[in-house]
């Protein structure tokens, strides 16, 4: 199972990160710049193929990847006068210029010393080693590989300033493409629910209405109130959560009928619910680890007795004490103490930095949650698909922005949430593994955030970043001449470092949580 997740964490990442590079690489083969190698992951590579012009190539390390753009940084002069080199002819034109003179391999061929060198054409000007013309598809051929020779008008900065905007912008532009035709998969492949009806679509049997509603009941009531839409029905659910027996009227097979159901409370900022049959017993139920629950030890069957000091004997003082700490403007750093009773005894456990209400809001997450475990029913839209979609990945879109803002609001619903909070790939492996264990509709929907996130990312005007390239770009259009070249790649190598040492950090928390260190 492990090896499984393994790999469907590598295709998904893969396949998001191919998107991207597809994007930068299609818009700027189609602006004629030349692309010398197109990447998948980093470090040495595994498997390479040259087609063309371009090398393709599998990296050792599956994260990240790159189409190395001729041009894009300052290119030294690869062949200098005074140097030596060996050149190979085909009808009376250099073809391959070899670096290594003294490889045994290449005796054969002519050596010379350079004397004068123009490899870069300025102005479609003629190739030249001494007095022989190299074709302007000439390679250089190095120890380990092969390259094309680059001229000006092949080079990213010689074409025009919407050209290299569309070879930048089409990165993260695919990546929108991506998460919009995933969600536009899951759409159709989940329907739509018809809330103008309280008839069942589904009810689970791990939740409290299993057992007792079936699929095609419909409520007509709950607690006397008549319902008559799913809105009007959500309502009703969430009026009182201490309510511990909820009278439901429905339909079935044409007959009216009657039960009564204790809803499961959920409560989000800490990452627990009451049991299935807790009743009036502050009873919880299953724990997940990577919960804050999970991290302070409690599990299930664990009957509340306690919370930050204050005695609880009903669900109704429990909500009462959740809402009062939720509503603290303040929690970095806080530690709340809760009390159970295990098996007879009584435990203490502590849980670190609750979910502030206002955090919560921000996930459109209530405090605390009434489900009984029913869905209306589902149907299929095209329509409604496509605008979904769309919709979807704008919802994504400012997950991300929220959650950028939280990591520099230190207090309300930024209490809390700092950069340790951040996924790197040990994070992104375990969520798509979680993922994965939901169904394919639920890895489906994490692949579209995702790439939402890396479309995201990539667009933030940060050096190094594509969204850093445009405001250069951007500089250049305004003041109608381009930045220092020196300036610009100093300020991308700087960002680049600053970059890697966060991925390093962010990858270091994601393995103490794995190790369950952290």
């Amino acid at each position: 199972m492990v090896i499984f997740n393994i790999l469907v964490f590598l295709i998904s990442l893969s396949v998001v990160i191919m998107i991207h590079e597809l994007g930068h690489f299609v818009m700027a083969r189609r602006a004629g710049i030349l692309c010398h190698e197109f990447a998948i992951g980093m470090g040495p590579t595994v498997w390479s193929k040259r087609k063309g012009e371009t090398l393709y190539s599998i990296k050792l390390i599956p994260i990240g990847g790159y189409v190395m753009m001729s041009g894009e940084e300052i290119e030294d002069e690869v062949v200098k006068v005074g140097s030596q080199v060996r050149l190979v002819f085909e009808q009376g034109k250099v073809t391959k210029i070899i670096l290594d003179h003294t490889d045994e391999k290449y005796e054969r061929y002519e050596k010379i010393t350079v004397e004068k060198v123009d490899l870069k054409g300025q102005n479609m000007a003629p190739l030249y080693i001494n007095d022989y013309e190299v074709v302007r598809n000439a390679f250089y051929v190095m120890k380990n590989r092969e390259y094309q020779v680059a001229p000006v008008e092949r080079g990213f900065n010689g074409k025009t300033l919407w050209q290299r905007f569309k070879a930048i912008f089409f990165g993260p532009a695919m990546n929108f493409a991506l998460a919009l035709v995933v969600y536009l998969i899951v759409n159709l492949a989940v329907g739509f629910p018809n809330m103008g009806s309280t008839i069942l679509g589904t009810v689970g049997d791990e939740f409290p209405a299993g057992g007792k509603l079936q699929v095609g009941d419909e409520i007509i009531a709950i607690e006397g109130v008549e319902v008559d839409s799913w809105e009007e029905l959500s309502l009703e659910l969430e009026k009182d959560f201490a309510n511990r027996e909820l009278d439901i009227t429905f339909i079935r097979d044409g007959e009216e009928m009657q039960t009564t159901i204790t809803p499961m409370l959920y409560f989000y900022s800490f990452g627990f619910h009451s049991a299935i049959d807790a009743g009036d017993s502050l009873i919880i139920g299953s724990v997940t680890e990577e919960t804050k629950a999970g991290s302070a030890g409690f599990e299930a069957g664990d009957q509340i007795l306690s919370v930050d000091g204050n005695l609880v004997a009903s669900w109704t003082e429990f909500i009462a004490e959740i809402e009062r700490i939720g509503d603290l403007p303040y929690l970095e750093g806080r530690v709340i103490e809760f009390v159970v009773s295990r098996d007879g005894n009584e435990v203490t456990l502590s849980v670190d930095e609750p979910f502030s209400e206002a955090f919560l809001e921000t996930q459109n997450i209530g405090i605390v949650e009434s489900r009984i475990g029913i869905s209306p029913e589902y149907n299929f839209n095209f329509g409604q698909a496509i605008i979904s979609s769309f919709k979807d990945v704008g919802r994504s879109a400012m997950i991300i922005f929220t959650t950028i803002g939280l990591l520099f609001d230190n207090s309300g619903a930024g209490a809390g949430v700092g950069v340790d909070n951040l996924a790197g790939p040990l994070g992104i492996y375990e969520i798509t593994s979680q993922a994965l264990s939901g169904g394919w509709i639920t890895l489906f929907s994490w692949i579209g955030l995702l790439s939402v996130n890396l479309g995201v990312i990539n667009l933030l005007p940060i050096p190094a970043l594509d969204g850093g390239r445009l405001v250069f770009l951007g500089y250049e259009a305004i003041t109608k001449r381009k930045l220092n070249r020196k300036v610009e790649n100093t300020l991308n190598y700087v960002m680049f470092l600053a970059l890697m040492g966060l991925f390093v950090f962010i990858t270091y928390n994601d393995l103490l949580r794995l190790l369950n260190i952290k």
